[in-house]
């Protein structure tokens, strides 16, 4: 079950996090400490905060940028307390399998995660526009910093005079993910996104500016999903860079020490160097020295252990040499998944758009017909009355004018 956090671990944990990303500690980034009525009171000790309260905080600010969460609340709560449920909806932000520790554990916080993701994406729209340094990015990331814990109640947090600095570091430690190589402008920028959207074949035209906070939500999710291919090509391109030399060889290495399990060509020790497998030198011992079964045994038991240090050591080799290759492509491989679902969601945007627009025709139609109705009954004559005006003529008059007309307390004949 999800353990609460206390604000002033919650605190240490954001700091620890900027410097971390900054590769380094100096003096001035020292842990953030809470305000002082805080630590010299237990009585102002701020109440824990539940992680899931984080994910609902993060949940909300994701659909209110844009960001569309991977799920629903209740999916995501079903999930949970569902083994057997399918986990396709929250597959695209794990990095290992669901069933594992690292995928539970993902699993519980997709929304805080997503909402980091996003907002790397935001930090990369300032960065490919050749602006990064623009407050006006870091100012909506403040504020969606500020608006995510407040909501859970980590008042006291947010008050913290070290606040925005700590939001601050963690906004210029992000990663720049610059698609283009220095020099190249933002009309540049807008092509390369449009050529890696055009196989998708969308028909709802994308629109970037060069403020990217002016952007609709549409085109900011066509950028994102440009965003994420970018980064599934990248990561792509780093597979297969490594995959001959650290899968390919190692994998060879592997074969042939398999065919040829020489312990002393593999750098094992061995206390008994005689040819052949452990069955036959015991046998051919034995029948030299029958007498000397027991220490026969623990000989051949010997050679059977380094037998299998050999083994151990082909494998472990075959691990070590492989891994960062192994590393890259479940990368890759989870990255794909993530390009995958962003394009459905684009579809089913564009579904939604199409529908909202011929909802509202469909509204501005009834609403100019009703107008139409309206205008045409205040120019028609409603029934007339008869009634009797001065010197017995009879007038006609609409209902209305006789009302206007006819004094308080008389009766029209």
């Amino acid at each position: 079950a999800s353990q609460p956090l206390e604000v002033n671990e919650l605190l240490t944990r954001l700091t620890s996090l900027a410097d971390r990303q900054d590769g380094s500690q100096s003096p001035d980034r020292a842990p953030l400490q809470p305000p002082a009525e805080s630590r010299e009171s237990t009585e102002s000790t701020p109440p824990p905060i539940n992680p899931k309260d984080l994910e609902a905080s993060s949940y909300q600010l994701l659909n209110e940028d844009g960001g569309r969460p991977a799920c629903s609340m209740q999916d995501l709560s079903h999930l949970l307390a569902t083994p057997t449920a399918s986990y396709g909806a929250v597959l695209p932000w794990l990095t290992d399998h669901p069933g594992s520790e690292i995928g539970d554990g993902e699993t519980k916080t997709v929304f805080s995660r997503q909402f980091t993701r996003w907002w790397d994406f935001r930090k990369s729209q300032w960065d490919n526009r050749g602006i990064g340094g623009s407050e006006e990015g870091f100012s909506a990331f403040l504020q969606a910093s500020r608006t995510r814990w407040e909501r859970i109640g980590a008042h006291a947090m947010v008050s913290a005079p070290s606040f925005e600095e700590t939001i601050r570091r963690q906004w210029q430690h992000k990663p720049a993910s610059r698609q283009l190589a220095d020099g190249q402008g933002f009309p540049a920028y807008c092509e390369a996104v449009k050529r890696r959207l055009t196989p998708h074949h969308f028909t709802r035209p994308l629109q970037l500016k060069k403020n990217p906070r002016q952007q609709t939500k549409w085109t900011n999710w066509l950028e994102y999903l440009n965003y994420e291919q970018w980064w599934s090509e990248t990561l792509t391109a780093v597979a297969e860079s490594l995959v001959e030399e650290q899968y390919h060889q190692p994998w060879r290495r592997l074969l042939e020490a398999s065919l040829c399990p020489s312990r002393e060509a593999l750098g094992v020790n061995a206390t008994n160097a005689t040819s052949g497998s452990p069955a036959l030198r015991s046998t051919q011992t034995r029948q030299r020295h029958p007498g000397a079964k027991n220490g026969y045994l623990t000989k051949e038991l010997e050679a059977a252990r380094a037998d299998l240090d050999a083994t151990n050591k082909i494998i472990n080799d075959f691990i070590q040499d492989t891994a960062s290759y192994r590393h890259v492509e479940t990368a890759a491989y989870y990255q794909r998944l993530r390009v995958k679902w962003a394009v459905e969601e684009a579809r089913l945007m564009e579904t939604e758009l199409s529908q909202n627009r011929r909802t509202a025709k469909s509204n501005t139609k009834f609403d100019t017909k009703e107008n139409k109705k309206r205008r045409r009954g205040d120019d028609e004559i409603p029934p007339s009355h008869v009634v009797r005006g001065p010197d017995d003529e009879r007038v006609i008059k609409t209902q209305y004018q006789t009302q206007r007309l006819r004094p308080v307390g008389t009766v029209s004949v």
